[in-house]
C-alpha cells in the first residue's frame, strides 16, 4: 500500500468534490474509496508516529527520575509504553473523533504496508510540504535510537514529532471532510430517486 504527496493533494483539494450532483453514483462510491482508503494510511501513520511520542516520553521521564538509559530496557518495556501511552502532556490537546472505516479488506492490506514501501518512506511522501518536492527518508522515527540522544535532542525529536502528528492529523481531517460531503451527496442521489435504493450498501 502506498500513498503520494501528489494524491494526497488531489483527495484533499477542494477541487475534488466538483460535480457531486451530477456525476454518476459509481464515480461518487469511487471517490468516498479513494479517500477512505487515505484515510486508513493516514490513521496507521499517525499512530505509529504517536508510538515514537510515547517512546521519547518515557526515555525523558526515565531520565528525569535519575535512571540510566538502557536500549534493552526500552525495547522490553515497549509493549507497556505504547499501550499505556504518554502522559497527557504528551498529546495534543485536541484530536479528530472521526472513526476510520477499517473494513477487513483495508486492515488485511495495511497488514502488507512494509512490503510494499518502508514507514519512512511513506512519511516522507505524507509529510512533504511540496508533491514535487518529496523530502528523502531520514531519521523521521528514531526507535530504540533514543537511547544515544543527548537531552536536546530528545526535545528536539519531540517537538519534530508532534509537528508531523499536527501535520497527518490535520490532512485526516480534511480527508473525513471529504468522506462526509460525498456520502452526504450518495445518501442524497437516493433520497432523491435518482438512484436504486437496494444498491445503497453497495
Amino acid at each position: 500500500m502506498s500513498l503520494t504527496a501528489h494524491e494526497l493533494e488531489q483527495l484533499c483539494s477542494t477541487s475534488y468534490l466538483d460535480g457531486l450532483d451530477t456525476a454518476p453514483v459509481t464515480e461518487l462510491r469511487q471517490r468516498r474509496d479513494a479517500c477512505q482508503r487515505a484515510e486508513v494510511i493516514l490513521s496507521y501513520l499517525r499512530r505509529v508516529i504517536q508510538g515514537e511520542m510515547d517512546l521519547v516520553l518515557a526515555e525523558m521521564e526515565q531520565r528525569r527520575s535519575g535512571g540510566a538509559s538502557d536500549i534493552g530496557r526500552l525495547v522490553e518495556e515497549l509493549p507497556t509504553i505504547l499501550s499505556s501511552g504518554p502522559p497527557a502532556s504528551g498529546r495534543p490537546e485536541s484530536e479528530p473523533t472521526h472513526v476510520s472505516v477499517l473494513a477487513m479488506p483495508a486492515v488485511a492490506e495495511m497488514m502488507d504496508l512494509q512490503h510494499e514501501l518502508s514507514i519512512d518512506e511513506l512519511l516522507a511522501e505524507v509529510l512533504a510540504t511540496d508533491p514535487d518536492d518529496v523530502g528523502q527518508p531520514g531519521e523521521i522515527l528514531s526507535g530504540a535510537n533514543l537511547c544515544t540522544y543527548e537531552d536536546d535532542e530528545l526535545q528536539q525529536a519531540l517537538e519534530r514529532l508532534r509537528d508531523e502528528e499536527t501535520t497527518v492529523s490535520g490532512k485526516r481531517r480534511i480527508l473525513h471532510e471529504q468522506i462526509d460531503a460525498i456520502q452526504k451527496a450518495i445518501v442524497d442521489r437516493y433520497k432523491s430517486g435518482a438512484a436504486d435504493a437496494d444498491s445503497l450498501l453497495a
